[in-house]
């Protein structure tokens, strides 16, 4: 009987001591997180909380090659475009792989849909797809965009025909 309460106490002990590794977000999961924060952010037109994911000193370069460097400048692009050309756009994002490089940078390949963008006359145009690349670097208990790059893939050359 002395081993079996032995044998459960030290179980016990051990289970309590690795209770805290149990509870810990993943970076995969941490990160699938923070992608949807972003994506609800984006379409909520909240240029604040979009930026808030980007670490202060993160950047985003997008697929026509405009970069914006910080925190505050992100944020302040996004209030222009919300107000502009993006009010009402939506994003949705879907993440193709997460990699962690350390316990503290990860990466992330994504592809997005961006919908809802309007020309002059007010008439929808199509739907934008992309992909992106993203660095993330976690402080603290946080994961924030150090760097994003987005591209959108060229369409594929007309085939000719009778060539083969």
């Amino acid at each position: 009987m002395r081993k079996i309460i032995i044998a459960l106490s030290y179980f016990g002990l051990m289970l309590a001591a690795s209770y805290p590794a149990f509870c810990q977000e993943s970076s995969d999961e941490a990160i699938r997180r923070r992608v949807k924060e972003y994506e609800a952010a984006y379409n909520a037109g909240h240029a604040d909380s979009v930026a808030a994911i980007y670490a202060v000193n993160g950047t985003h370069t997008f697929a026509n090659g405009q970069t914006l460097n910080g925190r505050l400048e992100i944020a302040n692009s996004f209030k222009e475009q919300f107000a502009g050309p993006f009010n009402g756009t939506r994003m949705t994002i879907t993440p193709l792989q997460i990699r962690a490089l350390s316990g503290d940078i990860a990466v992330e390949e994504a592809s997005f849909i961006f919908s809802g963008l309007k020309d002059a006359a007010g008439t929808e145009l199509p739907a934008i797809n992309g992909l992106c690349l993203v660095v993330y670097q976690k402080d603290g208990d946080q994961w924030y965009i150090s760097a994003a790059q987005c591209m959108v893939p060229l369409p594929p050359p007309p085939q000719q025909q009778g060539k083969e």
